[in-house]
C-alpha cells in the first residue's frame, strides 16, 4: 500500500447525512442502568479503545453470511444522486459493491490517514508549478468495472462531464461540487488512457486527494444518471470485492456476493444480506437471530440487547454531529437565529445521556469533533431567553397570548423527526416546551427513518432532526454547509469568505478562515445548529471480526473492511 497524506473530498461536499437517527440517539427507557463512558479527548486514546474483534485472515473461515439492517435501501442505487446519497446506501452496497464512486481510490484508517489503494491506483502527485496546478495519477491496468469497461481517463472525465454541467444548472439530480468548476482539463498523458492528468484553471486547495473517483462513462446521460438505477441495481456499472446477487423490492431485501471479476484480494466472506428495517425492528431481528449486528447506542437498545446469549457490546465514539436544520425557506432569519439563542443545548444532553453514562463537551462545530487538532467552538456566545425574544422584537415581531406574530401570523412551524426510539419523542416535546417559552410554537411530525432521504433531498421541512458525518477534511465540511449555493441562495455575504478559504494554500490560515466562517454562518444565518456527537456502541454475535465501531475508517472510506470481515473458525 502506498501511503499518502491528504485531506479527502469525500464523495460530494465532504459530508454524509446520516440515514438513521438512531445512531445519533443515546437514552430514554425505563431503566436507571449506568453504562460508563465518555467523549475521548484524542485521537490515538479513541483509537486504542475502538472494539472491533481485530483479527488476521488466516483465523477467519472463508465464506459464511454476515447479515445486517439499513433504514433505506435504494430507491435509487445511484449513491451520486441527491435521494440516494445517504449513509444507508453508502453502507449496503457502496462500500462493498461500488467502490470507484463510493471510495474511489484511496483508503482510510480509523484515525483519518489516508493511503493509496493499490488495487486502483500506484502513483499519485499534485503540484503547483509557476501557478498551474495538476494531478497526475497511473490507475491499476486491471481495474474495470463489471461490464469490462476499464476504468480510465474517460471514467474521470465522467465525473467532469455530470459536475461540469451541473454547476451550469443542468437536469443532472446532483448536489454540485464546486472545485470542479475549477477544471480546465482531464486528460491522458502521452496517449495513455490509465495514466491521467487534470490541470486547474485556477488553484484550490487543499488540492491533495481530490479526483480520486471514477464513474462509469454511461453515467454521462442526465436521464440514466437521474433514474437509470430507480429500484434497479445494475450493478454492471460497478465495481468492487462484491456483486449484487439478489434485490427484492418488495421486502426490501439486498444479497450481495463475491464478485468474481475482482481483480483484488477475495473477500473472507461469501455474501451479504442487507434488510430495510426501522430501529425497533432491528433488535428484534438481532434477538430472534435473523441478523447479526445492530446499534446499541441508546439506553433502552443496550438494555435490550445486552443481555442476549452469544452477544458482544463493542464501544467506541461516534463519527457524527447531531442537529436540528432549520429551512430557510420556510423560517424566516430572525426566527432561525432566536432559536439558535433558546435552544437548552445542555439539558438536551442530559435528556440523552444522562442514563447512558455518557458525557462530551457540547459541539460546537458541524465540521469537527472536539478531539480534531484545530477545532473551535463556534457556536453563538450571546445566548438566553431574553437575547431570543429581543431578536424576535427588534425584527418587528409582536406577543399575542402565548405566542409572537407578524402580519398577522403566529410564528409556527413543525419540526419533523425520524424514528421510534424513546429519546426522539422525549427531546422532541422538551423542545417545543422549551421554544414556547420564547413565544415560538412548534408541532411535531414523526416519521419513519426510511422516509429520511426523500424528505431531505425534496427539502420538505421547516425544522428537521437528523445529523452528519463527520469527515476528515473539516474545510471541504464547510465549504459545503456554508456556502449560500447549498441554501438555496442564503448566506451570499459569506461566500467571499468561503472562496477565500479555498484558495488559501497554507492549511493553518485555511483552518482559521474555515472557523471564521462556521462562526459567523452559525450567528448570522442559523441554518445548522450542532447539538452533539455522541457514542458509538453495537451488539454483533460473537466471533464476527474485524467489525464493529471504527471512526474514520468506515466500510464507504475504507474498502478493505468489506474484504477483511468474516467470521472467527471454530475450535
Amino acid at each position: 500500500m502506498t501511503h499518502l497524506r491528504i485531506n479527502r473530498r469525500t464523495l460530494l461536499t465532504g459530508t454524509v447525512a446520516l440515514g438513521t437517527v438512531g445512531l445519533l440517539a443515546a437514552c430514554g427507557g425505563g431503566s436507571d442502568k449506568k453504562i460508563s463512558g465518555k467523549a475521548a479527548s484524542s485521537t490515538e486514546e479513541i483509537v486504542k479503545n475502538l472494539e472491533i474483534n481485530k483479527q488476521d485472515r488466516s483465523s477467519l473461515k472463508q465464506g459464511g453470511e454476515f447479515r445486517a439492517s439499513v433504514s433505506a435501501i435504494g430507491p435509487n442505487f445511484n449513491i451520486l444522486t441527491q435521494s440516494g446519497y445517504t449513509t444507508a446506501n453508502l453502507t449496503a452496497f457502496g462500500g462493498p459493491c461500488n467502490i470507484p464512486s463510493a471510495i474511489g481510490f484511496t483508503s482510510l484508517s480509523p484515525a483519518g490517514e489516508y493511503s493509496l489503494n493499490d488495487d486502483y491506483v500506484s502513483d499519485y502527485k499534485a503540484e503547483t508549478v509557476d501557478g498551474v496546478q495538476t494531478i497526475t495519477f497511473k490507475l491499476n491496468s486491471k481495474a474495470v468495472f463489471n461490464d469490462g469497461t476499464p476504468i480510465d481517463v474517460n471514467a474521470v472525465k465522467s465525473y467532469q462531464t455530470i459536475y461540469t454541467a451541473a454547476a451550469s444548472g443542468s437536469d443532472y439530480q446532483i448536489t454540485p461540487s464546486p472545485i470542479w468548476e475549477q477544471v480546465a482539463s482531464v486528460e491522458a498523458v502521452d496517449g495513455d488512457t490509465r495514466h491521467v492528468k487534470v490541470t486547474m484553471s485556477k488553484p484550490w486547495y487543499p488540492i491533495e486527494g481530490s479526483f480520486t473517483s471514477f464513474l462509469h462513462p454511461a453515467f454521462a446521460d442526465p436521464k440514466f444518471f437521474n433514474d437509470g438505477l430507480n429500484d434497479k441495481p445494475l450493478d454492471q456499472y460497478w465495481a468492487g470485492p462484491f456483486k449484487v446477487g439478489e434485490w427484492n423490492s418488495s421486502s426490501k431485501v439486498l444479497t450481495v456476493v463475491r464478485n468474481e471479476k475482482w481483480w483484488g484480494q477475495k473477500p473472507a466472506l461469501e455474501r451479504i444480506t442487507w434488510r430495510e428495517m426501522s430501529s425497533q425492528a432491528e433488535q428484534a431481528a438481532y434477538k430472534n437471530g435473523e441478523i447479526d449486528y445492530v446499534d446499541a447506542s441508546t439506553l433502552s437498545s443496550y438494555n435490550e440487547l445486552s443481555g442476549v446469549a452469544n452477544t458482544d457490546i463493542r464501544k467506541g465514539s461516534a463519527l457524527s454531529v447531531g442537529n436540528y436544520e432549520i429551512n430557510p425557506e420556510k423560517v424566516p432569519l430572525p426566527v432561525r437565529r432566536a432559536f439558535v439563542a433558546a435552544l437548552n443545548r445542555e439539558q438536551l444532553q442530559k435528556l440523552r445521556y444522562e442514563k447512558l453514562g455518557w458525557k462530551e463537551t457540547l459541539p460546537g462545530s458541524m465540521c469537527m469533533l472536539p478531539m480534531q487538532e484545530g477545532y473551535q467552538d463556534n457556536y453563538p456566545t450571546k445566548l438566553g431567553k431574553d437575547v431570543a425574544t429581543k431578536i424576535l422584537e427588534d425584527a418587528g415581531y409582536t406577543k399575542s397570548g402565548d405566542y409572537y406574530t407578524k402580519d398577522g401570523a403566529k410564528v409556527s412551524y413543525p419540526v419533523i423527526t425520524f424514528g421510534s426510539d424513546p429519546v426522539v419523542s422525549s427531546t422532541a416535546q422538551f423542545l417545543v416546551q422549551q421554544m414556547k417559552e420564547i413565544g415560538v410554537e412548534l408541532t411535531i411530525e414523526n416519521h419513519g427513518a426510511s422516509e429520511m432521504s426523500s424528505i431531505i433531498s425534496s427539502k420538505n421541512f421547516a425544522i428537521k432532526t437528523g445529523g452528519y458525518g463527520i469527515t476528515t477534511s473539516p474545510v471541504d465540511a464547510a465549504n459545503y454547509f456554508y456556502i449560500s449555493e447549498t441554501n438555496n441562495g442564503h448566506g451570499k455575504d459569506l461566500d467571499s469568505l468561503a472562496a477565500t478559504m479555498m484558495s488559501t494554500e497554507d492549511p493553518k490560515e485555511q483552518l482559521k478562515i474555515m472557523n471564521e466562517l462556521e462562526k459567523r454562518h452559525l450567528d448570522e444565518v442559523a441554518i445548522y445548529v450542532p447539538t452533539h456527537n455522541g457514542p458509538n456502541f453495537k451488539a454483533c454475535r460473537k466471533g464476527l471480526a474485524n467489525y464493529g465501531p471504527m471512526l474514520f475508517g468506515l466500510p464507504y472510506y475504507n474498502p478493505n473492511v468489506w474484504i477483511n470481515v468474516g467470521w472467527e473458525k471454530q475450535n
